[in-house]
């Protein structure tokens, strides 16, 4: 990401709907980051208790990437 803007939380989910919907975005030219605890701790051999994959992006993009995770989360309802 290019900006130091502030990374904020728009979805939680499981790996494939994270990754599904950072694809979207990237399409529509918002960039994005996937976090995701659990992978991070089980690589160090610490574990977690997060389940969900989350996607971030910047703060500044949070207005141009609203209508794409309302559309994605009425599409895949959990």
């Amino acid at each position: 990401m290019e900006n130091s803007n502030e990374l904020i939380e728009i979805y939680a989910g499981n790996n494939i709907q994270a990754f599904t919907l950072k694809y979207e975005l990237e399409d529509a030219g918002i960039g994005c980051m996937i976090r995701n605890d659990q992978e991070a701790g089980n690589l160090l051999g610490i574990g977690s208790i997060q389940f969900s994959v989350r996607v971030l992006i910047e703060e500044d993009n949070l207005e141009k990437a609203r209508p794409i995770v309302e559309a994605f989360i009425e599409r895949n309802p959990d």
